[in-house]
């Protein structure tokens, strides 16, 4: 058994086979990649991540966490944008994988399990993908593929795959992570010592009947906002208890209460900020600001686009920064943030990936970051051409020649915009269902972007130039 195989189980037999050779070019895409990768910075950034997790990295007691073949695992698994249980597959099939990942002379076809790619991908966090996007982007500039001139910068929303919030549907979301909790909790300790754990497993067992009739039987506007009401109150009755169970067991340290207590803290932190604002919609008839949307997904707001058959998404807003060459970078912005300063956060996200002194010629907005203060801000910064565009018959900031890349760089913002959210590279209709979780979904999104157009432009670079017959 190969140290980079998952293992077997003990009473399991090795299988009789047949070794088959199969020829793998140099000039494969993936061998490219391989050798054009700066995979010491990409080993340095995924460790500092990986220790941070908890895995043993530094070769501590216990079975040591393979970086090398992990990483490699990874940048494969987003490059293709792949699901755990596929790239499980391809490890063991796909002998380019196998060359790309360097385990080409391991005999057993096992590499690791889908559970510990999962692992070891989720391990990363937001921070840790968002950093690996800036060692491929550096790369991309030093390697004259991406140019750092031209910003062009947009923002957007990643909607998670969530259903239409309304009232009851979040409140029996609640209750359903509650409930869960209670149970997971209930399997570890004594009920009968633990006051409040039968109350809440009741309390949440008759918002789930609640929300049923609401959505069932409930006809008409006042019979709907008595049952929210009602809602509201078993919601109030289910905090209390949870709050009586954080405090008999917040000293436990059975991994299951552990779990089971963080879970409860985090929906009672969302409970008491989600039922007034639930209360002040039925007495104002107006949605509270920073209205929560999902009991899980708790940063995800509505973000007013004033699309055509869509004015708002659901989700997070995101800033999203292009640079010439089709390279991406971006970050979650608050669903209300000024949109004239959309162009100075743009500015800020560059230097923070490519250099606290790196200044693009060019930066480029749409028309709702047009201000005469933002446009000063960033000359005054160094910025020498600001190619926003001018609301109504203002006059533009650049002469008349910059004019045309401004309007086309747009068009561009717009289509990397596009193929972030396609089935290919998945920012958008993600499942995770927790605020880390779907910003780190994001941020691997557009690391599979920038994978993919940093091979694209390797392959181009090597193709040999047509010779035209004479």
């Amino acid at each position: 058994m190969m140290p980079d195989s998952t293992p077997l189980a003990p009473a399991a037999p090795m299988p009789a086979g047949t070794m088959v050779a199969i020829f793998v070019p140099d000039n494969h895409p993936l061998l490219l990649l391989r050798q054009k990768l700066d995979w010491a910075a990409i080993r340095e950034v995924l460790s500092k991540h990986w220790r941070r997790a908890g895995k043993n990295v530094d070769g501590g007691p216990g079975r040591p966490w393979p970086v090398d073949l992990y990483m490699s695992v990874l940048v494969f698994k987003v490059l293709w944008s792949l699901h755990s249980r596929r790239v499980e597959t391809d490890l063991r099939e796909n002998a380019a994988a196998r060359l790309f990942i360097g385990v080409e002379a391991q005999t057993d076809p096992q590499v690791r399990d889908h559970a510990n790619i999962a692992r070891a991908e989720a391990a990363l966090g937001e921070e840790g993908w968002r950093e690996f996007n800036q060692v491929v982007l550096r790369q991309a500039v030093a390697e004259g593929y991406a140019k750092p001139e031209i910003l062009s910068s947009d923002t957007t929303a990643q909607e998670p795959l969530i259903g239409h919030p309304n009232e009851a549907g979040i409140l029996r979301g609640l209750a359903q992570r509650v409930y869960r909790s209670v149970v997971k909790i209930q399997e570890t300790v004594q009920e009968k010592l633990v006051p409040g754990l039968e109350q809440a497993r009741e309390a949440a067992k008759e918002i789930f009947r609640k929300v049923k009739e609401y959505h069932l039987f409930t006809k008409g506007k006042e019979a709907k906002d008595r049952v929210i009401r009602e809602l509201v109150a078993g919601t109030e009755r289910l905090l209390t208890s949870s709050q009586e169970i954080i405090r008999e067991l917040s000293a436990s340290g059975a991994r299951k209460v552990k779990a089971g207590v963080k879970t409860l803290t985090e929906m009672v932190e969302t409970g008491r900020t989600l039922l007034p604002q639930i209360l002040h919609w039925l007495d104002e008839k107006k949605v509270a600001v920073g209205k929560i949307l999902h009991a899980g997904i708790t940063g995800a707001r509505a973000v007013v686009r004033n699309k055509v058959g869509k004015k708002v998404e659901f989700g997070f807003k995101w800033l999203i920064n292009r640079l010439e060459g089709g390279y991406v970078f971006g970050n979650v912005v608050a669903a209300n943030a000024d949109e004239y300063q959309m162009p100075i956060k743009a500015l800020e996200s560059y230097r923070e990936t490519l250099g606290e002194k790196q200044t693009p010629e060019m930066v480029i907005y749409d028309r709702g970051g047009d201000s005469a203060e933002t446009i000063r801000e960033l000359q005054d910064a160094g910025v020498k051409k600001v190619g926003i565009m001018p609301k109504g018959t203002k006059e533009w900031s650049v002469a008349v020649e910059d004019q045309a890349e401004v309007r086309s760089q747009r068009g561009k913002t717009e289509g990397v915009i596009g193929t972030l959210k396609s089935t290919k590279c998945g920012f958008n209709q993600r499942r995770e269902r927790s605020n880390g979780a779907v910003r780190a979904a994001g941020h691997r999104a557009i690391a599979c972007l920038n994978l993919t157009r940093f091979l694209k432009d390797i392959i181009g670079q090597t193709k040999e130039p047509e010779v035209a017959e004479v």
